[in-house]
């Protein structure tokens, strides 16, 4: 029988084969926070999934308190299995592209972190996700994305997207499970048939992979109120920004 335990466990297999240099990619932003503001006593893990960045954040910080939202039904009963009796982790169930997202999350975070997540928002939702980040982050405070943050220049952006599909497309030859394949199977599990429904209503607002440019990223963090903000490490069209409050 599968269960939560290889569910996280294939979760981590899969993500690695879609975003290359995955775990060097943690470890930037960790980096980052480390400089930028110390050992951080609160971060938010913004769409946590099953847990990915707060484990390495507990790893990295044993002392922080990390407050993880995520708004998959599955994805959040992983995160909170992960986290059972960890009094050091608080995970909450949150839409990001509702406004009242924050409500009943105190702000003060030292970082706001979150990866391969805010795609699923469209140009108006990121902003208001900005906006809102920048008012529970401190001063000092920073914010990580890593996701999709295009190269500026069309034929660079083109060649670094074949050459990802590329090895995708290598990849998934060998048999390797991609992510639609890990949903498909994880919510056809008995005990997770049931939230499949859930899913697909509380999703109704994505529309497609939101996909601009490292620029554009840029003007929405500045436009939210952070100081600065620039891409400190990317491969391809796949980068972290660092904003600072």
């Amino acid at each position: 029988m599968t269960t939560d335990d290889d569910l996280r466990r294939t979760w981590e297999d899969q993500q690695a084969v879609h975003k290359i240099d995955r775990e060097q990619r943690f470890a930037v932003m960790l980096d980052y926070v480390e400089r930028l503001t110390g050992a951080p006593k609160r971060v938010l893990d913004l769409a946590c999934g099953p847990g990915s960045i707060t484990r390495r954040v507990l790893d990295r910080f044993p002392a922080v308190r990390v407050v993880a939202v995520d708004l998959d039904p599955l994805l959040l009963r992983l995160a909170t299995g992960a986290f059972a009796g960890d009094e050091r982790v608080n995970v909450l169930s949150r839409n990001l592209d509702h406004p009242d997202w924050t409500t009943g999350i105190d702000g003060d975070f030292d970082a706001v972190l979150t990866a391969t997540a805010l795609h699923w928002l469209s140009p108006p939702a990121f902003a208001r996700v900005c906006r809102a980040v920048a008012g529970l982050i401190r001063p000092g405070g920073v914010f990580l994305n890593a996701d999709h943050v295009l190269i500026d220049d069309e034929r660079l952006r083109a060649a670094a997207d074949a050459l990802h599909q590329q090895h995708l497309d290598t990849a998934f030859a060998a048999g390797v499970q991609s992510c639609d394949d890990w949903y498909r199977r994880a919510y056809a599990l008995p005990q997770y048939r049931s939230l499949w429904a859930e899913r697909q209503r509380l999703f109704t607002h994505w529309s497609g992979d939101l996909m601009r440019s490292a620029s554009w990223h840029l003007d929405e963090l500045h436009a939210a109120g952070f100081e600065t903000a620039d891409v400190v490490w990317r491969y391809g069209n796949n980068a972290v920004t660092v904003a600072i409050r």
